[in-house]
């Protein structure tokens, strides 16, 4: 037996870290153990097996290259057709089979340790304070996310305090680092929130209704979580819970506004989920003294755009559901009539901030609220000519259009999808097309949000799809939402 010990320890050694007394054929260690010893010889680690020595060299799954902004490539990655696309245009467009399909992966995060939890909690909330509440608001005056929710979230009373609070970490936690490190936060949230609704208790209806929202905005974030809908459809029956409190009937303020956006643009997306009398939100607040053209931050425009995105929403759903095949003439008339009462009202309407808030902010501060607000104004202009029949349409539709990118042009950073994604569906040459791309990805790049990813492979397939009519000599479809399934569980559109 060969008693003579090896130049370097045995790879069980080397693995645990420790010494080695390299005897063969096998060592002392493993022998006194009862570990399997792995010997000496040469090992091969290939890139996804590493040696356990070599720090891992994590490359991208994917290498995509994309061209610099002002390339003259930039922007031609939309033309590029797959065999799914073709197929869809030999057999018709169907909104309901319109291929989905994720152009690129979610990028990367990096994962730091935090060893005390207490630490971890504490820079999350911290971060959320400082970053997100300012990015899911236009306005940082008096915003709500940061000023009505944070002491909704730190109050020590009541578990629907402490699943506001975890909602929160959940969602800092996912934009810092990913879905793994925001799943304990996720779930505890929903545990507390499911505790305090199974109390009778009238006093944290409000939290309540705080965490529900707050779950809704974690799937604005994590676009494959496609719970948005349930969140949504839970902090509506407690927003009723709680207008029963108070009479039937609630002011304007900030959590109600809140509510009112999500519902709105969900309306937006799936417009069968359109009551017959409309949102929840818009029946249920009342405030005569309430201002409805002033700009609100959970908004990024006034309550008077929103309620005409809702009608246009109704007219969409009347559509879809075939109910204008019975109208009299009489009701035709008079919904006409109302069509243009609407067109009217947002052509006119003139959005502004509250003063006091106006001589807290700085001037640029001002523009770009003023700008984002005008564009929620243009977007909603636009998408109410899209359901008239006026021999004027394209004429009106090209003059806001070019409005709008005038508008575009002037945001550093366009933070507000549903806009961008009504311009880019009435885009008319490539240089438009382009002009949305280079929007998108300079909302990503500050935003960081999942639902951006969302949005640009749905206006990526309309494009498309356009082409591909335009090619086989068909006539392009003037309603963008027969040949676009919107109907999807991310809230891509928020």
């Amino acid at each position: 037996m060969e008693t003579a010990k090896r130049a370097q320890g045995c790879w069980t050694c080397k693995r645990r870290k420790i010494g080695c007394d390299r005897g063969y054929p096998a060592c002392n260690n493993c022998l006194r153990t009862g570990r399997e010893c792995l010997g000496y010889g040469i090992r091969l680690a290939w890139p996804d097996q590493p040696d356990g020595r070599r720090r891992l060299n994590r490359l991208p799954d994917h290498t995509i290259h994309h061209h610099e902004i002002d390339s003259a490539y930039y922007g031609k990655q939309f033309l590029n057709v797959t065999y799914s696309d073709l197929a869809v245009a030999r057999r018709g467009i169907s909104p309901i089979y319109l291929p989905f399909i994720r152009a690129q992966p979610r990028p990367g995060r990096t994962i730091p340790l935090f060893t005390n939890l207490h630490e971890r909690e504490s820079h999350l909330i911290d971060y959320y304070r400082s970053k997100l509440s300012q990015m899911i608001s236009t306005i940082d005056v008096n915003n709500g996310f940061r000023d009505d929710l944070l002491p909704m979230a730190l109050s020590t009373v009541g578990s629907a305090s402490d699943g506001l609070r975890n909602a929160m970490l959940a969602v800092s936690a996912f934009h810092l680092w990913g879905p793994e490190q925001a799943l304990s936060y996720k779930a505890d949230a929903l545990r507390s929130l499911s505790s305090s609704l199974s109390s009778e208790s009238i006093d944290i209806t409000e939290t309540q209704l705080a965490t529900s929202m707050m779950l809704c905005v974690y799937n604005v974030f994590d676009e494959t979580e496609g719970n948005w809908n349930l969140h949504l459809h839970g902090a509506q029956t407690i927003l009723r819970k709680l207008a029963a409190i108070h009479g039937g009937r609630l002011k304007y303020g900030f959590l109600y506004t809140w509510f009112l956006y999500h519902e709105i643009l969900g309306g937006f997306s799936q417009p069968l989920h359109h009551g017959l009398r409309g949102p929840a939100s818009l029946q249920l607040l009342h405030d005569t003294t309430f201002d409805k053209s002033l700009i609100i931050g959970s908004l990024g425009c006034s309550v008077e755009v929103m309620e005409i995105i809702s009608y246009v929403n109704g007219l969409r759903a009347i559509e879809l559901r075939g109910e204008s095949v019975d109208f009299s003439p009489e009701e035709r008339t008079r919904r006409a009539d109302d069509w243009h009462l609407i067109e009217n009202r947002i052509t006119t309407l003139s959005q502004h901030l509250d003063p006091l808030d106006a001589a807290r902010l700085p001037p640029h501060e001002r523009t770009r609220i003023l700008t984002t607000a005008e564009l929620y104004r243009i977007a909603a202009v636009l998408y109410l000519h899209r359901t008239g029949e006026s021999n004027q349409s394209q004429e009106l539709r090209s003059m806001y259009l070019e409005q709008a990118f005038q508008a575009l042009n002037s945001l550093e950073v366009c933070t507000s999808p549903w806009p961008l994604f009504v311009i880019a569906c009435e885009t008319e040459n490539d240089q438009q097309r382009i002009m949305i791309l280079q929007a998108l990805d300079r909302m990503d790049n500050e935003r960081h949000i999942g639902n951006v990813f969302v949005l640009r492979d749905i206006i990526e397939s309309y494009w498309k799809q356009q082409d591909l009519q335009a090619d086989s000599g068909r006539i392009s479809n003037s309603k963008w939402w027969n040949v676009v399934n919107l109907n999807i569980t991310a809230p891509w559109c928020i």
